[in-house]
């Protein structure tokens, strides 16, 4: 059997092997084994039926860490010692296939201003909404943040799904300050719930704003209300249909008034 990550888990708890996992929870074994092959696959209701078969708590399967052990998501850093990159791990650009050059844990900060005028943001692929976050092309990418492991395991989320957003404008005063940075989960591509999610405007520009449905429950036509939190600016009533939303905020990083 190839060793994998879930193999140390498998020995230590009393669980004979993959196999017998895969029994007890009730799926393939093929679902097993690539999940042991990938831990960025194991999601957090995987990880809560596993926990107790395992004898590990669930945020120690998250974070991929044995009971006594450090977490092999997380890995030491020397201030001190300058950081060593090779050609290919500087950032590129590159059009067609986005930005090389960012690391897999790295999620992507993305230039709001960089679709005005210049035919709309552009993705080379948008992902499958609820599963997978989208791929935006280098010329709409700014930078890169790296997001601590813990947060990204409480949020359910791969730094792959994640974008970055630096807010600009009034317009969601006093909830967001021009110069404040929103983290926007990818795959939640629908407004439900209803909250601050971002979205394509009428010339391409990527904005922050407040989604609400505003049309009766099982009507044929899905309106949503586009709503700025500061009052100087009128909502607005689009249809879902005409709606591009790029994803859902989760969380701010701002100045502290």
């Amino acid at each position: 059997m190839t060793k994998n990550w879930l193999d140390p888990f498998i020995k230590a708890s009393k669980v004979s092997s993959q196999e017998e996992l895969a029994d007890l929870l009730d799926v393939s074994r093929a679902t097993i084994n690539r999940l042991a092959n990938d831990h960025t696959k194991l999601k957090r209701d995987r990880a809560e039926a596993m926990a107790p078969l395992l004898d590990v708590s669930v945020n120690d399967l998250m974070l991929n860490r044995l009971p006594g052990g450090k977490s092999k998501l997380i890995q030491s850093f020397d201030p001190d010692e300058p950081e060593a990159r090779t050609e290919d791990q500087q950032m590129t650009i590159g059009a067609e296939t986005g930005v090389r050059g960012v690391p897999s844990d790295g999620s992507p900060q993305i230039d709001a201003t960089g679709g005005m005028g210049g035919g709309g943001l552009a993705i080379v692929s948008e992902g499958v909404p609820g599963r997978h976050g989208m791929t935006f092309s280098a010329d709409n990418v700014r930078d890169y943040w790296r997001l601590p492991p813990a947060l990204l395991v409480s949020l359910g989320l791969a730094a792959q799904d994640v974008a970055v957003l630096p807010v600009q404008g009034d317009s969601m005063l006093p909830t967001l300050n021009e110069g404040d940075v929103v983290f926007i989960d990818t795959r939640h591509r629908w407004p439900s719930p209803s909250g601050l999610y971002a979205v394509l405007d009428e010339i391409g520009g990527l904005v922050v704003k407040r989604l609400e449905i505003s049309s009766q429950p099982g009507a044929e036509e899905q309106i949503v209300s586009v709503i700025s939190d500061n009052p100087r600016h009128k909502p607005k009533e689009w249809r879902a249909e005409d709606l591009f939303i790029v994803g859902r905020v989760l969380r701010k990083f701002g100045v502290v008034n």
